[in-house]
């Protein structure tokens, strides 16, 4: 077959060598190999993108390990199992590499910053010297070299620990919320209720104002010095005009007399 061959020639010729070289015409050793060989190119050369790499390498050859291309083809034929343990150790190599970058780092400050004392030394006071050196054992102090249990494998491990051990303190905590939750919402629940029943005794209790009849006005003399002479409403008429002579007699007399 030549390079720019079509799919209809590749399925022919990969029926006659099918034929031929079948496990059960086949009486060579290696009859099996061949034939899964050729199941194989068959499955690469029917694709079109598979078939299309294929004459990639062919052309330009295999990709170099310093290529990208050569790792992604690599990573994937992985499969998830192996690709996370591949990020884990990728990550806990980094992660060492950084806490020993941050060490390293501090140490040649602390390098430096020693020099730099040493040259000021003479010109500097005691109170100042001894400042530093304080703060100088105080680094020292902090400035430990990284081990086995900084890395993120012991990290992860010592706080899942932690974790499992603290989860029977969290459930109690929680479950201690939980039930304070509730009581106070009962307590407020049984709050309303008092209220509510306080404010219908209150509109039970509450005495009924009568509202007033209307009356009419009733008409009341206005006093005066004269006298105002009563009479019996049980009296007849001449008794009453008896009454009246007799007291406008008076008013005249007492006229007269002012």
């Amino acid at each position: 077959l030549f390079q720019d061959a079509s799919s209809a020639d590749i399925r022919k010729a990969y029926r006659k060598l099918s034929l031929v070289l079948h496990p059960d015409k086949n009486k060579d050793e290696n009859a099996e190999i061949q034939f899964r060989q050729l199941v194989a190119i068959y499955e690469v050369l029917k694709d079109e993108e598979r078939r299309q790499r294929y004459d990639d390498i062919l052309i330009n050859g295999l990709p170099d390990w310093r290529q990208p291309v050569f790792y992604y083809r690599r990573v994937r034929k992985m499969s998830n199992a192996e690709l996370a343990l591949l990020l884990f150790i990728i990550l806990t190599v980094g992660h060492y590499a950084v806490v020993w970058s941050i060490y390293l780092e501090k140490q040649l400050d602390e390098l430096l910053s020693r020099k730099k004392r040493e040259k000021k030394k003479k010109t500097g006071s005691r109170s100042t010297e001894e400042a530093k050196l304080a703060a100088l054992d105080k680094n020292e102090r902090v400035l430990d070299k990284p081990q086995w249990h900084d890395l993120l494998p012991c990290k992860l491990g010592i706080w899942f620990c932690l974790t499992v051990k603290a989860l029977p303190q969290l459930f109690q905590d929680a479950r201690q919320l939980y039930v304070e939750y509730k009581e106070t919402k009962m307590k407020e629940k049984e709050d309303a209720l008092a209220k509510a029943e306080l404010e219908t005794l209150q509109k039970e209790k509450k005495p009924k104002v009568k509202k007033p009849k209307l009356e009419f006005p009733v008409y009341t003399a206005l006093e005066s010095s004269g006298y105002i002479p009563s009479y019996d409403h049980g009296a007849s008429i001449e008794e009453i005009e008896e009454q009246m002579d007799d007291w406008l007699g008076g008013r005249n007399r007492t006229q007269k007399k002012k």
